[in-house]
Parts: structure tokens; sequence; C-alpha cells
């Protein structure tokens, strides 16, 4: 009987990461001694930017920035919690964790999540889970020291031309929680962003509509003009 709870056990062991991919991650399954508290230095941030449009795409990126310069300070575990809106329908959000994490700090750590838990991915406003925590020294992940990371980056498949916003919410305990080697856990604000098509200003209204103007002041001009009479 004990070898089969003992096998059991470790079976549970072996299947954790892919029950919590199938989920989202739960930062306390994977650090038991995690405490929530305050952050070792200056405040981190979450923010969200504008990475590029397309007739059929929006792309935003996610970045997590620290200054905790201590080693045991870097951060192992990150979740997020983010909103997304759009002014149009048709919008698909590309929830694959390849696309997400393609190319990211956190690309080569060994727990990656990615989750929409109220709802399909093509309903909005969505809510977006992510996750990722290094625990494994023999994979390529390192824990991040101080910098600007890229977290990851979203994709929206959209059919006409959308204005999306993705932002910090709170789904369950707080838009960004960040993790530390020590289990030190705490929270982080995030700066959301609007991501869509490029709508000229006022001002760049006003010197389209004077080009107009112009052009047809000339085209109008020319046409007064007399041919010159040649001399005999």
């Amino acid at each position: 009987m004990r070898g089969r709870l003992i096998a059991v056990a470790a079976i549970l062991v072996l299947a954790l990461p892919g029950m919590l991919l199938a989920k989202g991650i739960d930062l306390y399954s994977l650090f038991p001694n995690l405490v929530m508290g305050s952050d070792p230095n200056g405040p981190d941030q979450v923010y969200v930017t504008c990475a590029s449009i397309s007739a059929n795409t929006v792309t935003m990126a996610v970045h997590v920035v620290t200054d905790n310069a201590d080693p045991f300070d870097a951060l192992q575990g990150v979740e997020l919690e983010l909103l997304a809106t759009a002014d149009q329908g048709g919008v698909t959000f590309d929830e694959t964790q390849a696309t997400v994490y393609n190319g990211s700090a956190v690309a080569n750590w060994g727990i990656l999540s990615v989750d929409t838990p109220n709802g399909p991915n093509n309903v909005f406003p969505l809510d977006i889970k992510l996750g990722a925590v290094e625990l494994d020294t023999a994979d390529a992940g390192a824990p991040l020291g101080p910098g600007d990371h890229l977290f990851a980056t979203l994709v929206f498949n959209v059919s006409s031309p959308t204005n999306i916003n993705v932002s910090g919410t709170t789904i369950q305990n707080g838009p960004a929680t960040l993790v530390t080697t020590l289990a030190n856990g705490y929270s982080a604000a995030v700066t959301g962003e609007t991501c869509g098509p490029i709508v000229p200003t006022l001002s760049e209204w006003g010197l389209i509509l004077f080009g107009v103007v112009l052009f047809g002041g000339m085209v109008w001009y020319l046409r007064r003009q007399r041919p010159a009479t040649v001399a005999a």
C-alpha cells in the first residue's frame, strides 16, 4: 500500500507542470513557502506597448521591469492578469504558448501558461492570465535580474480596423504578482495601452486640408492663364 502511495505521489509531481499549463499556474502550489510581502527595492512595474499593426493583426508587447539588484531577489515567478477590450467584433486572441512567449525573456523557463479563464478567446472583454515560473536549474532558463524584460507578446487577429486596449485587472488577487528566488511575493502596477489604426490628429487633418486647398488653388491659377500670343 505504501508503495502505491509513493507511486501516485510521484505521478502527481511529474504531471504537475502539465496540469498547471492546462488551467493556469498557481503560485502557492509551485512555491509552498511563498510569503506575500513588499518589493525588496524600488517599485517594479509591468507595462504594455503597441508593437505593430497590420490589416489582419494587432500586436502588443508586455514588459516586466525590475530593479532588484541582489541575486536572491531575482524574479523566478511572474503571474499577470490582464483585461483586453476591442471596439470592433471579429477579434480573436492567439493564445498559443509559442506565440505568446516566443523571443521573450522567459521563453526557456520551465513552466509557462496562457489562460483565458472567463471565456473563449474571441469574446471581449477578454480576461488573459499569463504565468511563468523557473524552478529547474537544468534547463536553459534563468531568473530575471534588474532590467526591462520582454515578458509576452499578445497577437490579436482582426477582420477590420480595430482599437484594442490591454490593461491590468483584478480577476483574482491583483494585476501582477512577482516572486523572487527566496519566494518573496509582491504586487506590481500594470500600465495599459491602446493599439489600433492610425487616425490623423486635428493638426494632421489641418495639414491635409491645407494641402488640398493649395493644390486646388494651383490648378485654378493654371487654368486661368491664357496661352501667350506668338509674334509673327
